[in-house]
């Protein structure tokens, strides 16, 4: 298969090689990559980024230097992943209880196998879907009524928020879905889905929240927990586009953690600069693929 082609702007908007990407994210403690999930050319950058990034904190000392973090695998998964990158089960037994989506296999193996290849530490960093449909449903209030084992899949409680532009950008979202009129009209959703999932009209901010907080949460343990390894996380690009939310809670969980931001997304899809960002002083890269 031919590599994809795209382009890389750096934080002034001039154009830099992937070499240059992969060296500025070496040099970083936290690298967010945001995607469209459904294209497959940010997977494959994806993929070439980890490979890069692995290779050059490798050069000077053998452990891997680089965690893995993603936001398609739940924090009560992080057992069955342990096991599987360290061979005691099976593929097939790791894949029948994670519940992967639908494009895992080409999407993001590749990504998880290399680190597994390489010994790396894979963080499966989200919030269980069933929590945040909790919120949705009753209330972040609801979340204290689960169990302490239960609330170790979640960011601390109580969790922060959105933000005000973070909810200024959800807003303009959910405007926007009520201006096409249609499920099928509307072009991504607030977990990064290009076309394939429609945005539900009344977005829950406190939900979107506990996703953000959560991942956040999960990112800062990890530097705890490999203080020597940059962690690099996989997410859809509405989590981090703009330094707005897993950006935001890091800077609480982990502020004096160096960040830069890499989204990904199809030329043409809002290449502008966001126009909702937050005040961190975050660097952010922007890919446009073809």
């Amino acid at each position: 298969m031919e590599p994809p082609r795209y382009t890389i702007l750096s934080p002034d908007g001039t154009q830099v090689n992937r070499d240059v990407l992969i060296d500025e994210a070496a040099r970083a403690d936290v690298v967010l990559v945001g995607e469209t999930h459904d294209n497959p050319s940010a997977h494959h950058l994806e993929y070439a980024l980890f490979k890069g990034i692995l290779a050059k904190r490798t050069e000077e000392k053998s452990p891997p230097g680089v965690t893995l973090s993603f936001e398609m695998l739940a924090r009560d998964l992080q057992g069955i992943t342990d096991e599987y990158l360290s061979g005691l089960i099976t593929e097939m037994h790791f894949m029948a209880p994670s519940r992967p989506c639908g494009n895992y296999l080409q999407a993001y193996r590749p990504t998880l196998n290399l680190a597994k290849e390489q010994g790396a530490p894979v963080i499966p960093a989200n919030a269980p879907r069933r929590y945040v449909n909790l919120v949705a449903r009753k209330g972040k209030a609801a979340l204290e009524k689960l169990s302490p084992e239960a609330k170790n899949w979640i960011a601390p409680l109580p969790y922060e928020g959105a933000s005000p532009t973070y909810l200024a950008k959800l807003k303009a979202l959910e405007e926007r879905f009520t201006k096409k009129g249609s499920k099928k009209s509307l072009t991504h959703s607030p977990h990064g889905h290009n076309k394939e999932t429609p945005v539900p009209p009344g977005i829950d901010s406190d939900a979107q929240a506990l996703w953000d907080a959560t991942m956040a949460w999960s990112i800062a343990e990890a530097l705890g927990q490999h203080p020597e390894n940059l962690v690099m996380h996989i997410s859809g690009i509405f989590h981090c586009q703009g330094g707005l939310g897993i950006p935001e809670h890091l800077d609480r969980y982990a502020p004096s953690a160096a960040v830069i931001i890499i989204t990904i997304r199809p030329s043409g899809h809002d290449d502008a600069p966001p126009a909702f960002r937050s005040a961190l002083p975050i660097p952010e890269y922007r890919v446009l693929t073809e």
